[in-house]
């Protein structure tokens, strides 16, 4: 289903980046789970990420990181 409004670029190169990063520099503190989804969304490229990728990976960046985002 194609949501109504698709999410801007910069939102989708954003939750691409955090999943970038949670792959390359911090896999030790991710579970499992979370270390595969991280990988299908960065392996999914920035222009194919959707609201709910998007909304997920800010959250485990901020989770794992633990910074704001």
């Amino acid at each position: 289903m194609k949501p109504i409004v698709s999410p801007p670029s910069i939102v989708q190169q954003r939750a691409w980046e955090a999943a970038y990063m949670l792959r390359e520099y911090f896999p030790d503190r991710l579970p499992l789970e979370h270390r595969v989804y991280v990988e299908v969304v960065y392996r999914i490229g920035p222009d194919g990420i959707g609201w709910h990728e998007i909304a997920r990976m800010f959250v485990l960046y901020g989770q794992h990181v633990e910074v704001r985002v």
